[in-house]
């Protein structure tokens, strides 16, 4: 809402933003990520994959499964704090579904389903560019474009660089990304809260009832 409020809806562009194709704006990309067989995970080397990230977030960076993988598909592979991943093959209504990464504590990977960019960032900030994914435009663009088959759908490379991104000037987007940090803190402080909350309740309900 913060964005559309802001910049406008991306189908329409209502404020005349000069646009380019996201492809013009990416610096390094998009890659696909890394296949491995069920038989090579349960330790070694986190790898984030599709169930691991949801609006545009990756919900616990700590909770990755793991994986076991060569030292050349772990520098191939390789995250970087800010890039930006999207799902490229899954049911359509999860297809472009998109997360920026955060600060990681460890060298990460990413799954073949997804692919991997990070944008020019003297052009556009990635924050801003995640934000713009989760909009109705991104989805619609991703859809208009989806190879569907049997039980599922796909975008390549080439879908993801064709969108259009409007350009407002740096600052509004710092600006933006600034008030987006501020919100998720207040979610974050609420959330916090509202567990401990319950975690009290709980703790009185035992010993009201314990016998």
């Amino acid at each position: 809402a913060l964005f559309i409020d802001l910049f406008g809806d991306p189908a329409t562009n209502p404020k005349g933003w000069p646009a380019m194709s996201l492809g013009e704006l990416i610096q390094d990309g998009p890659q696909n990520g890394l296949y491995k067989h069920a038989s090579h995970y349960g330790d070694g080397t986190p790898i984030l994959r599709i169930d691991a990230f949801y609006d545009g977030r990756v919900l616990d960076i700590d909770a990755l499964k793991r994986v076991r993988i060569t030292s050349e598909e772990g520098e191939k592979f390789r995250l970087t704090s800010r890039n930006i991943v999207i799902n490229r093959v899954n049911s359509v209504e999860y297809l472009g579904k998109s997360a920026i990464i955060p600060p990681l504590p460890e060298a990460t990977v990413f799954e073949s389903n997804m692919m991997r960019f990070a944008v020019d960032e003297s052009r556009v900030l990635p924050e801003f560019v995640i934000e713009l994914l989760q909009t109705g435009h991104a989805k619609a663009h991703f859809l208009s474009k989806a190879k569907h088959a049997i039980n599922q759908s796909s975008i390549n490379q080439q879908d993801v660089k064709s969108i259009r991104v409007p350009l407002p000037p740096l600052d509004k987007q710092r600006n933006f990304t600034e008030q987006v940090a501020a919100i998720r803190s207040i979610q974050s402080q609420q959330s916090a809260a509202t567990a401990k909350a319950q975690a009290s309740f709980d703790a009185l309900l035992a010993e009201a009832f314990g016998g």
